[in-house]
Parts: structure tokens; sequence; C-alpha cells
């Protein structure tokens, strides 16, 4: 599929390294509700497959504290990757997914902003999660200060596999209309340049992390 940069996007090799890092914001916000139980995590190859080596390789952090994991994403190659180095992950689309069993924690990581087909994805997520499990979306937010100045002078740039920015308040509304509700919402950033920034979080943080529970 030409829309799916995969290799194409670089891997951090910087950033290879043995551990997790579990203080960064992703990692953090989502380890803190996965402990134990049975995840779905979608779009888990992160592009490129090399990033496996990753700190900040999320499926990685996942495996360590759920008590059962599936890995999904549309990257053949990258699947493929995964599952010859141990990993159990699906070759499927997050916009049209369905599992035998349902699961108590679906992760949808920097992958909402991949798609065209919202209304598919929020079904299928409703249709194999546990009646109180939590779906967990992270998303760049597009009210960061960086983006704001960008825009004053150019042309913002972003993944070319992106389809759209969402805020807090269209995130919530697109999401009741398929039956979730926001219970929290967080942001975090990486660097820690924007971590001391005195500004108001919605606009500091390259990302804010939400929990939906069905209605």
């Amino acid at each position: 599929m030409k829309y799916i940069a995969g290799n194409e996007i670089k891997s951090h090799s910087d950033d290879f390294k043995e551990g997790i890092a579990y203080r960064d914001h992703k990692i953090s916000f989502v380890l803190n509700r996965i402990n134990g139980k049975r995840v779905l995590d979608l779009g888990c190859v992160m592009h490129n497959p090399n990033n496996m080596a990753s700190k900040y390789w999320l499926h990685k952090a996942i495996k360590e504290k759920s008590s059962e994991l599936v890995g999904l994403d549309l990257y053949e190659d990258g699947v493929k990757r995964l599952c010859e180095s141990g990993y159990n992950v699906v070759h499927g689309d997050a916009q049209e997914f369905q599992f035998e069993k349902k699961f108590d924690v679906i992760v949808a990581a920097d992958i909402i902003e991949h798609l065209h087909n919202l209304e598919g994805f929020f079904i299928s997520c409703r249709e194999n999660l546990c009646t109180n499990g939590d779906l967990l979306i992270s998303t760049p937010n597009p009210w960061h200060w960086r983006y704001i100045v960008k825009s004053l002078h150019k042309q913002v740039t972003v993944n070319k596999e992106h389809t759209c920015w969402f805020c807090p308040a269209t995130l919530g509304q697109l999401a009741a209309r398929f039956g979730f509700r926001v219970e929290s919402v967080s942001y975090g950033s990486r660097y820690m340049s924007d971590r001391v920034m005195p500004f108001p979080k919605r606009i500091k943080h390259t990302s804010f992390h939400t929990v939906l529970k069905i209605i």
C-alpha cells in the first residue's frame, strides 16, 4: 500500500538500548493501565521494525506488564519481522478488525491520526473491548507551541502517513458518536525543553493521552 511508509521512515538508532524508558510520557501512561490485563496493541510496529531495539518501543513495554498481548499492524513486512522475533502480532487493519475474544485494554498510541475510516476504527474497538475495558488513545497535540510558531511563517510538515489532527474536544465528540466517553485527558512530551516551559500544558506538550470507556 503506497500510503504505508514503513521502512522509508528511518529508525531512531540513537534510542537503541536494552532497557525500557519507563519514565517516557506515553509508556508510563499505558503501563499504568495495563498491568496484568489482556491487551490489544494497534499499530505496534512503530513504522520501521528496527525500532524494536528502541527503549521507547511501546509494544515491548506492554509485553512486560500485560498478562496477554496481541499486536495488530497493517505493515506486513514489519509484522513478519516481529513474529520472527517472538511477538504475537497479526497483519490487519485498525479500521476493521475482529477477534474471537475481547480485550481488557485496547492501545491505540499514535495511530488514529493515520486513519481515514474513523467509524470503522471506533466500531471495531467497541466490538473487541470488554464492557468495562479501556481504550487508550495517544495522538499529537495540534496546539503544541512549536506547531503554532511554525504555522506563522510556513507550512507545518507532518508524517507522510497522517490524515488528520485531533484536539481533546474533537476526539471526545467523535468518540461519543460511537458509544465512548472520555474518562481522562493528560499531556506529555519527551523533550525536557517542553516540560520546563512556563506555558499551559495544552500548549507546551507534544502529545495528549485519553482514556475512553464504553458508555
